[in-house]
């Protein structure tokens, strides 16, 4: 049986809403079925030094990831949709977009992090009244 690998450290927000658009498609058609816009994840991750294990708990929001992507400026938004949402090659996107391979790359990454430093603070903000008051 394979050993589940543990994570010494948490994964970067942006990488996170990266993966989610990468299978945005999946998403939306689990929102067409099911109705459910909101997905959750969590995963485990263990302190290298100590050895103290805790569970890093996800939720991401259909709605509001659209609401994000819409917030973009257009080139970023395109960039997004046509390398990371469409998995197009950077060099297709970028002869598309009449722009460079590194200019597409560098508006899907400015994009991701724009997005998950708005996306995660409302989240955490969220998290702090949920538990006020529980001796978290």
């Amino acid at each position: 049986m394979a050993q589940k690998t543990i994570l010494t450290e948490e994964i970067k927000p942006h990488r996170i809403l990266r993966e989610v658009f990468r299978n945005f498609r999946q998403f939306q058609e689990y929102v067409s079925a099911t109705g459910n816009d909101v997905i959750e994840h969590a995963y485990p991750i263990e302190d290298p030094d100590t050895g103290e294990k805790r569970k890093i708990e996800i939720t991401i929001s259909y709605s509001d990831l659209i609401n994000r992507l819409n917030e973009l400026s257009d080139r970023k938004r395109e960039a997004v949709l046509y390398n990371v949402i469409m998995d197009m090659k950077q060099r297709d996107v970028a002869d598309i977009m009449g722009i460079t391979t590194v200019s597409v790359g560098q508006y899907v990454d400015t994009a991701m992090e724009q997005m998950a430093v708005d996306y995660f603070a409302e989240q955490e903000k969220a998290s702090d009244v949920t538990n006020a008051g529980v001796g978290v």
